[in-house]
């Protein structure tokens, strides 16, 4: 069933490939260069509730580094974010299991394009300025009767088309550009519709930003406030599980006791549950089932052992207002130690691990990185590339910034320097996905 609705997918958008190509000015040396919208990538960023849940994505399209594509055409980008998140990357990682936000132009919703994804896994943003008129008003009550979510992207108050507005009434949400409208224009329309319709906050970049759209009414926000330090109370490392801390330093040494990390973590319930867990994952991959700790610490290995301990600390700090940052910090992490191996810094890899899961600890603790960074005994490569902002492992750190904030243009120098594809780098981001889910978070 699932493959019959991929070939379905397949096979409109390639029905439309004519479009695609339409849609681009092509010169012979552009055609040498190989264009034609072949290396993309996506990036994601998080839409919230009023509880800081984690309601969905949405998903952004963006060209790969050697396609001069200039964004303007909707369409083709859509149809290139589509086919890349259903055939080939696998839409229900990116989304963690929730909703994808996507943007839906005139032509895609006239071609039907929307009603071969699954209605349960997205949301249809309608953009600003499209053309409303009868075809789309006709697809809009045929997808909405059909059981699909509707978002009107970045809600046009300068349109006063009849057409436009009457849209708001097949709408589930409506997003709004919280930082460039005027106040008093917001709070009139979420006062008229705010029984009909959830609105959306966008660009909320501060607590401040969020607190105040919280009082005005928006029902869902999105930005980067949830990066920013947030009211939480600040934790000490010393009031730590005390095995864990034992575990940890057992590990920093030059030859770690294999028995000592095994009758400490017999000691500890959840320890040991989490350890065996790990053991027998799909992820380490066995066919016999693994019920001793020794055996346990033996197939897992000091590498991994280092690793997943410093998972446990930062899961250990886990609030309701923090959990998307400590998602992203443990990709991150594993990000980073993807790319470690693909610029011969393999042997690094654990430092490049920890810099990305504690790249945000500073927030997630509300207290100074200089302070933690002493008490959980780092390398001199981790200080170097947090506190310092210097060295390989911060210029991977850096890249991957970059790329969660969308500053695509700066992304591509900095990864290009580093002798990294987008193609490649996006391997490496879908797979850090796929190991994500051994953490326990999807």
């Amino acid at each position: 069933m699932i493959i019959g609705k991929q070939y379905r997918i397949f096979l409109k958008i390639l029905c439309l490939s004519s479009y695609c190509i339409s849609c681009i000015i092509l010169t012979s040396s552009d055609l040498n260069k190989g264009c034609l919208i072949l290396d993309i990538y996506v990036a994601r960023q998080p839409v919230f509730n009023r509880n800081i849940d984690l309601y969905g994505y949405e998903l952004l399209y963006r060209s790969g580094s050697s396609n001069e594509y200039d964004g303007t055409d909707h369409s083709t980008a859509t149809i290139s974010l589509i086919y890349n998140s259903f055939l080939i990357m696998g839409f229900n990682r990116l989304i963690d299991g929730t909703r994808g936000f996507i943007n839906f132009t005139h032509d895609l919703l006239e071609n039907e394009i929307a009603d071969i994804l699954p209605r349960d896994k997205i949301v249809i943003e309608i953009l600003e300025n499209i053309k409303v008129d009868e075809q789309v008003i006709k697809a809009c009550k045929k997808l909405k009767k059909d059981g699909y979510k509707f978002a009107l992207d970045d809600f046009a108050f300068y349109r006063t088309d009849q057409a436009y507005t009457s849209l708001i009434e097949l709408a589930d949400i409506v997003k709004i550009d919280f930082q460039n409208t005027d106040k008093k224009d917001q709070i009139r329309l979420l006062n008229k519709y705010k029984n009909k319709v959830l609105f959306l906050a966008e660009k909320v970049e501060t607590r401040e930003d969020y607190e105040e759209a919280l009082k005005m009414g928006y029902d869902l926000f999105q930005g980067f406030f949830y990066s920013k330090p947030v009211l939480v109370k600040s934790k000490e490392i010393k009031t730590l599980n005390v095995h864990l801390l034992q575990i940890m330093d057992e590990l920093r040494k030059e030859e770690p006791d294999f028995s000592f990390i095994a009758e400490t973590i017999k000691k500890d319930l959840g320890l040991s549950y989490k350890l065996l867990t790990l053991a027998n994952s799909v992820y380490f991959g066995s066919k016999f089932r693994i019920n001793d700790i020794k055996l346990a610490v033996a197939r897992i290995g000091i590498k991994e052992l280092k690793q997943w301990s410093y998972i446990i600390l930062l899961r250990s700090f886990e609030t309701n207002e923090n959990r998307e940052l400590i998602k992203t910090c443990l990709l991150r992490g594993k990000l980073l130690s993807n790319i470690s191996f693909v610029i011969n810094q393999g042997h690094r890899e654990t430092d490049f691990f920890l810099t990305g899961i504690l790249s945000s600890i500073d927030v997630i603790l509300c207290d100074d990185i200089y302070n933690i960074l002493k008490s959980v005994a780092v390398s001199e490569a981790v200080i170097e590339a947090l506190l310092d902002k210097k060295g390989i492992i911060w210029r991977c750190l850096n890249c991957v910034l970059l790329y969660e904030h969308l500053e695509f243009e700066r992304f591509e120098k900095e990864i290009e320097k580093l002798g990294i594809g987008m193609n490649r780098f996006m391997e490496l981001y879908m797979d850090a996905l796929e190991w994500f889910k051994t953490t326990g978070y999807m």
